[in-house]
């Protein structure tokens, strides 16, 4: 009931704005006569409507309405008299009784879109559409205002009908309804041009050409019917092949179960199904699967299919339709088929389908595909039963060697590096090649720096080094993710809302709207990232639709499926890299290990030098660590050691790379730092570490310690890392031996 509400409640709205139209406008009625022949020749348009599979069904309103509309002078009884045809016609297909609520509301939009457009072309037209271009265009535009309104009718009260994936729906109802007025307007013109001059042979002379055209189309919806025939019959085919390949275990498989019935449902469409399985060699319970969802009470259906898989003429399909149906499933259901999964020796489950009032019967090809694919299944099973039984040993040692392959699944799957930058870059890749975008940004929101870093792109490399340096202040995303601008869970600000900052980024060729649904350079849509607690990790932009319209739920929907997919793979790459932190660190201090500092010193090492770039190295020893431990204790050594490096770590640059190298040794990587700066950083890092005092104990005593730095640099003091590295080790204890407390540079 709640599904015919919203067609009821558009055709009578429809019909009262018929009526208001027709009491309202001054519209008189000339030709009367010819209204019976018009209510003919409509029933004829809708009765010969050519159906092309893939693209739908063309039929020939818009050619009988125009003329009509030439004729009697008025669009509001054309209109009517192609609701009325339509509904003739359908009733000759089906008889009066099958004429529901549906019929009623496509005749009722039917004659409202062909007034709008008789109306549109009667305000406007002042002669005949061949007599000018202008006369032309709006005789087009009225031809199209007509195919728009009606198809805006259609999706308002059926609005599932913009099903995914969207661009094959636009792509059939533009052939079946804009292509083709298109592709018939200039005979339709003509004819219109004809009956308004009263050149009735002319008329003929069209209307012949565009029965040609139409017989035409009915050819080649022949022959493409027969095509998608021999595919499907094709499909099926290769459906059971594929079958073969099943195995017992699948019966206890939900997720198989699933995909079988999708598969099946491709072939042998149904409203409602339900699939029971007995679940081979197995303890388990009966288990219940459908695509549409299960029963409000899952146990009388299954206590319901459990009896019938027991009658003993389920070992055909049977069928049930009319009044015998005894509906399971579907409230209303017009037909019934059920159909067993077993063989001639054992039963393993019962398939039972439904359609609705109104819809065509199970064909006998149909229950025949069903009986044949599911007694495959059936047949395989058993077979797989018997194999076990006869080869108990032989299927132990397969288990084994399952368990081995998925043990070393888990174990490739733990070696998986996980990369924050490469998820990104990933996430935005391929939000630009499959939904449908021209550009894609990922941000991440730095809480501490209260601004959002630009960290991944699709689509803007060219620009993409300028685009990373700005980095929008948080302040900026928050006007934009405004509860106002909330649609779903993504937010969408039009361009009426649109204010240009200095860290927006246009489009270097914008395509400008022209129609209201057409996507605006300045529009902007934002997918936030969010964790499972609200917190605001980042947010992923998209601009420039290729389709240029504004994204439909059904993308914005799929945005927020991508976005919580990428705040998970997030999470796990940040628990990655906290782990990896954990092993790269030295634990005591926070600085890197000596392992990490290796590997990290020669790879930076090997860039500078292929960029002909400086870089310095500091090797770092305390003087005096060894009196602090014997005086004050172990843990008062590691109070210092924590000091000092917290001291290091304040005074570097955000590029240097600090590491304790051991015990009381650090080591420090200066790139891009040549002799000089690096001894002043060393200096002021001596300095600091002479005048740190580092509580001790409980009673209040502070402990002290000096520096000693060795220094070198490349290129100046050696070839590669190794020479440097050695080289100030050198310079480490020249100062050492020199006095200690001091920075000194290899001679």
């Amino acid at each position: 009931m709640q599904g015919k509400r919203l067609p009821l409640t558009l055709t009578i709205l429809s019909l009262v704005l018929l009526v208001w139209m027709g009491t309202r406008a001054s519209w008189r009625i000339h030709d009367l006569w010819a209204a019976p022949a018009v209510l003919l020749f409509f029933f004829l348009a809708y009765q010969f409507d050519v159906h092309v599979p893939g693209l739908g069904y063309l039929n020939l309103d818009h050619v009988v309405a125009f003329p009509a509309i030439v004729v009697l002078q008025n669009p509001v009884l054309a209109g009517t008299l192609a609701g009325v045809g339509l509904l003739v016609s359908r009733a000759y297909r089906r008889g009066f009784g099958g004429l529901g609520l549906v019929h009623v509301w496509g005749a009722a939009l039917s004659a409202l879109s062909i007034a709008l457009g008789g109306a549109f072309y009667l305000a406007l037209s002042r002669g005949g559409p061949e007599q000018s271009l202008l006369e032309f265009a709006i005789f087009l535009s009225a031809m199209l205002v007509m195919t728009g309104a009606n198809w805006f009718f259609y999706v308002a009260g059926n609005p599932s009908s913009l099903k995914a994936p969207l661009r094959t729906t636009f792509k059939k109802s533009f052939v079946s309804n804009l292509g083709w007025v298109l592709l018939s307007s200039p005979l339709v013109a003509l004819v219109v041009g004809a009956t308004r001059e009263e050149r009735y042979v002319s008329v003929l002379m069209g209307s012949l050409t565009l029965l040609i055209l139409v017989w035409a189309m009915r050819l080649y919806g022949g022959l493409q019917e027969k095509n998608a025939a021999l595919i499907h019959a094709t499909g099926r085919q290769e459906f059971l092949q594929q079958l073969s390949l099943t195995t017992a275990g699948s019966l206890e498989n939900e997720s198989f179960l699933l995909t079988l019935l999708s598969g099946l449902r491709d072939f042998v469409p149904w409203d409602r199904g339900l699939l029971l399985v007995l679940p081979p060699g197995s303890a388990r319970q009966p288990l219940l699967v459908s695509l549409e969802g299960l029963p409000l009470d899952p146990h009388a259906a299954k206590e319901a299919l459990l009896d019938l898989l027991e009658a003993p003429e389920l070992r055909e399909p049977r069928l049930v339709t009319g009044s015998a149906v005894v509906p399971l499933l579907l409230e209303g259901a017009g037909c019934q088929v059920s159909v067993a999964v077993a063989t001639t020796e054992l039963a393993f489950g019962v398939l039972v389908l439904e359609r609705g009032a109104g819809k065509d019967v199970f064909t006998g090809n149909e229950c025949k595909f069903l009986e044949l694919a599911l007694a495959q299944i059936a047949g395989h099973v058993q077979d797989e039963i018997l194999k076990k039984q006869l080869m108990d040993t032989n299927r132990k040692l397969l288990r084994q060697t399952d368990y081995l392959s998925q043990i070393l699944k888990i174990s490739n799957l733990l070696k998986v590096h996980l990369d924050v930058q490469t998820i990104l870059e990933k996430v935005a890749e391929g939000i630009r090649e499959g939904m449908g975008f021209r550009t894609v940004l990922v941000s991440l929101y730095r809480e501490d720096e209260h601004l959002f870093e630009r960290v991944a792109q699709a689509g803007l490399s060219d620009r993409w080094e300028e685009v990373r340096k700005a980095r929008p202040p948080a302040e900026q995303i928050f006007e934009l993710i405004h509860p106002r601008y909330r649609v779903g869970s993504c937010y969408f600000v039009g361009h009426a809302d649109a204010v240009i900052g200095p860290y927006d980024i246009l489009p270097l060729n914008p395509r400008l709207p022209k129609e209201p649904d057409d996507w605006d350079p300045l529009d902007t849509l934002i997918v936030p990232l969010e964790d499972k607690d609200g917190r605001l990790l980042g947010i992923i932009s998209v601009d420039e639709p290729v389709d240029g319209k504004i994204p439909s739920l059904e993308t914005l929907r799929a945005l927020e499926v991508l976005a919580n997919q990428t705040v998970n793979a997030l999470e796990s790459a940040q628990i990655h890299a906290r782990t990896r932190r954990q092993a790269v660190m030295d634990g005591l201090t926070g600085l890197y290990n000596h392992g990490y500092f290796q590997e990290v010193l020669a790879k930076e090492a090997r860039e500078h030098a292929e960029s002909s770039l400086p870089f310095s190295m500091l090797m770092m020893d305390l003087d005096g660590f060894k009196v602090v431990n014997d005086t004050f204790g172990h843990l008062a050594g590691d109070e210092v050691l924590r000091a000092v490096a917290e001291t290091v770590r304040a005074l570097i640059r955000r590029e240097d790379i600090a590491a304790r190298y051991g015990g009381e040794e650090f080591a420090l990587f200066l790139p891009r730092c040549d002799a000089s700066t690096a001894l002043t950083i060393g200096e002021r890092i001596r300095s600091a570490v002479e005048g740190l005092r580092v509580h001790v104990g409980g009673g209040g005593q502070t402990a002290s310690v000096t520096l000693s730095v060795g220094l070198a640099s490349f290129p100046t003091d050696g070839r590669d890392h190794h020479e440097i590295l050695d080289l100030a080790d050198q310079a480490l204890y020249q100062a050492k031996r020199q006095g200690k407390n001091r920075v000194n540079q290899i001679a």
